[in-house]
């Protein structure tokens, strides 16, 4: 960090703003430094800036006070939607940014909010824009810990605690509710599947996921199927002769994804939000890893989850296509995932006992 100044821990924030315009996985692995800050300024309201998923994962209140939401993708796209922003903010009066994002752009707009204190990871770009330029951990680490990083640094320290996403009780009651004819029946545990990453490298293949549910008995799982709207091509490959599967590609909200993955029993899924959902809300997750590296941006260091890597020696390359032969994420079989699946189910507290 710059010269030594007053820990900001010291000073007596009543409006501090956070920013944060990832998507879905970044930001719930941005929420355990937005529990260090509500610890820290317990009296604050405190405000996250981000995408519209922002709201959907921390509406309910626990860890901010309010959400804004600048949908960089839609009307408020490019430089005028930073401006009016900008203006946005610039009449809230916030005492303190923390920009967690590393881009030009979210230190632009605490800037030109005339917010007084700006902290966020220093770049030679966007220096200028800072009041506390934090220099990056030299080793990069999980980005869960990278956030909390930047809070350390200007002396707000914490307990390092896990990720999480806030629950609205009654509508996921509801909404389970109208699922449960499909979801329980006979009491079979449920295994949530996410086969596709986002990036085509990210992906298991429909006749691996095939070949995974092939392994299982009859009538032993209820199997459903996950992702997002323009996903459901690649999915409609997907089935089992043996068991249920109930394939909800492209239907739910993320808040419903949130509820399906707390259903669950375990996860099943590659390198994407699904993940870090499942360790937010304590679900088991076996999670599925090739061009990226689990890390910096696998499970949360502290959940229930399994990593399983392909076989090549080209791993972690963040390519987002690939034509070499053999495939990373094709390398990684059906048997040794039914293997973590069945560890996890094996712990699963035997149906009619007490939750």
């Amino acid at each position: 960090m710059e010269p030594a100044r007053q820990p900001l821990v010291e000073r007596r924030f009543s409006n501090i703003l956070a920013l944060d315009f990832s998507l879905i996985g970044d930001l719930v692995m941005l929420s355990p430094a937005l529990r260090r800050l509500r610890e820290a300024y317990p009296a604050a309201k405190i405000t996250l800036v981000g995408q519209p998923v922002a709201w959907e994962l921390f509406r309910a209140g626990n860890l901010v006070d309010d959400v804004v939401v600048w949908d960089k993708r839609g009307e408020e796209r490019g430089f005028g939607g930073l401006l009016r922003l900008a203006r946005h903010l610039r009449r809230k009066n916030y005492d303190a940014a923390f920009i967690f994002h590393r881009s030009f752009g979210s230190a632009l707009v605490a800037f030109l909010a005339r917010i007084p204190v700006r902290v966020g990871y220093r770049h030679e770009l966007r220096d200028f824009l800072l009041t506390h330029r934090v220099k990056q951990p030299e080793l990069p680490g999980h980005l869960t810990r990278e956030n909390l990083h930047l809070l350390d640094e200007v002396g707000i320290h914490g307990e390092e605690t896990p990720v999480e996403v806030d629950v609205d009780s009654a509508f996921e009651r509801s909404y389970l509710n109208r699922m449960k004819q499909r979801l329980e029946v006979n009491g079979r545990p449920i295994v949530v599947v996410c086969p596709l990453g986002g990036w085509p490298t990210k992906s298991w293949k429909p006749h691996l996921v095939n070949g995974l549910l092939d392994l299982f008995d009859v009538h032993v799982a209820t199997f459903v199927i996950v992702g997002a709207p323009g996903e459901e091509q690649h999915s409609s490959e997907i089935y089992s002769v043996n068991n249920e599967v109930v394939n909800l590609v492209g239907r739910t909200t993320l808040r419903e994804m949130v509820y399906l993955v707390r259903k669950a029993d375990v996860v099943v899924s590659p390198d994407t939000s699904v993940v870090h959902l499942a360790a937010a809300v304590g679900t088991p997750v076996v999670a599925l890893f090739g061009p990226t590296a689990a890390e910096r941006c696998g499970p949360d260091p502290g959940a229930k989850a399994s990593v399983i890597y392909g076989n090549v020696n080209c791993l972690k390359c963040y390519l987002k296509r690939c034509n070499k032969e053999p495939f990373c994420m094709d390398t990684i079989t059906p048997d040794e995932v039914k293997a973590e699946v069945d560890r996890y189910l094996a712990q699963r507290p035997a149906a009619g006992a007490a939750e």
